[in-house]
Order: structure tokens, then C-alpha cells, then sequence
């Protein structure tokens, strides 16, 4: 609920500069947002960290680590999209959708659901960090699609946040791949539209 809160505070900041603002204004509007949509999908991965005795802490703050410094590149994204206006906009949720249905995207969507093979490989930190970015490998388009379609948007924010617990948390997690690939295919439309 803090990330979300967060996140809503920095995006009113955000919408009021027509863009991403400096580096350290998205990073605090990136962080918060990212812990919002993915901490409901990791709380089961860091419950299991803490079963198979690695700290809970070090392995939530790998996967953040990763997280963060993705930040970084979405930061030049979200500059490069608040500057193109709509086609490319529409061509990037676009990509997000054809890259749900990679075989890229299912291979690091099965070793992310299971992440006991990670925390038995490494420490609690280093399994975080695999986990983030196997995370990353799964979510990237879709964290693409609330920069191509508006940073400051609570609606799609919370719409990707809800695809990501879907896939990564229930038994049909790898079926809601192809619905979400439509979802987003619809959105690139309704942008070009």
C-alpha cells in the first residue's frame, strides 16, 4: 500500500513536468511504483527464502537492486516516448505485445514462478538478483507499455501490476499470457485510434 501511495504522489509531480523530469525524479517515482506492482508477486518468493533458511531482506533487496537499475534505462525510455508522440508510442505497447508471446518471455516466466532452484544455487542476495532478473525478462514490455501510454498513470500502472500477479502467482499464470498480449495489442490500437 506504501508503494502505491508513493507511487501516486510522485506521478501528480510527474504529470505536471509533461515528462520524466530529471534522473532522480523518475527513480523516485520508478522505485515505489515498481515495489507497488511487484511486491504482491514476490511476497510468495521471499516467504520460500525464508523457508529454505536465506534471509527474507537480502533477497528482496537483490530483486529491488535489479529493479532499480532498470530504472535507469526506463528513465531514457520514458524521455525518448514523452518526446515522439503517439505512432511510436503505439509501436511500443505493440512490441509489448508481440514479446508476451516469445518464447523468451515463457522460459523466464517458468523459472520465475519457481525460484527454489535460485535460492538452492545461491545466497539470499544472489538469488534475489537472478530473481529480479528473470522478473526483468518476463516483465520488461510490460512495464513498457504505463511509460509508452502515460508515466503518470495510476489506471495502467495498477492494469500491469494485476497481469503480473496473474502470471506469476496463479495456476493459470501461463495461459493469462496470450490475454495479455491482446489487452495490450487493444491499447496499441486505441493509441494509433
Amino acid at each position: 500500500m506504501a508503494g502505491w501511495v508513493a507511487s501516486a504522489l510522485a506521478m501528480r509531480g510527474m504529470s505536471s513536468m509533461g515528462g520524466p523530469g530529471p534522473p532522480a525524479s523518475f527513480l523516485s517515482l520508478w522505485v515505489p511504483m515498481s515495489a507497488a506492482m511487484m511486491l504482491p508477486a514476490l511476497v510468495p518468493a521471499a516467504s520460500l527464502a525464508a523457508q529454505v533458511g536465506r534471509s527474507a531482506a537480502a533477497f528482496v533487496g537483490g530483486y529491488f537492486g535489479v529493479w532499480t537499475v532498470s530504472g535507469l534505462v526506463a528513465f531514457e525510455a520514458a524521455r525518448g516516448l514523452a518526446r515522439s508522440g503517439g505512432w511510436l508510442a503505439a509501436g511500443a505497447v505493440g512490441a509489448a505485445a508481440a514479446y508476451q508471446l516469445t518464447p523468451l518471455k515463457r522460459a523466464c516466466l517458468r523459472r520465475c514462478r519457481s525460484p527454489l532452484g535460485q535460492l538452492l544455487r545461491h545466497n539470499a542476495l544472489g538469488a534475489g538478483l537472478e530473481h529480479g532478473l528473470l522478473r526483468l525478462g518476463c516483465c520488461w514490455a510490460l512495464m513498457l507499455a504505463p511509460l509508452a501510454l502515460g508515466v503518470d498513470s495510476m489506471l495502467w500502472s495498477a492494469a500491469v501490476a494485476t497481469a503480473v500477479l496473474i502470471e506469476k502467482t496463479t495456476s493459470f499464470g501461463l495461459r493469462a499470457v496470450r490475454p495479455v498480449a491482446l489487452a495490450l495489442a487493444g491499447a496499441a490500437l486505441w493509441v494509433v485510434l
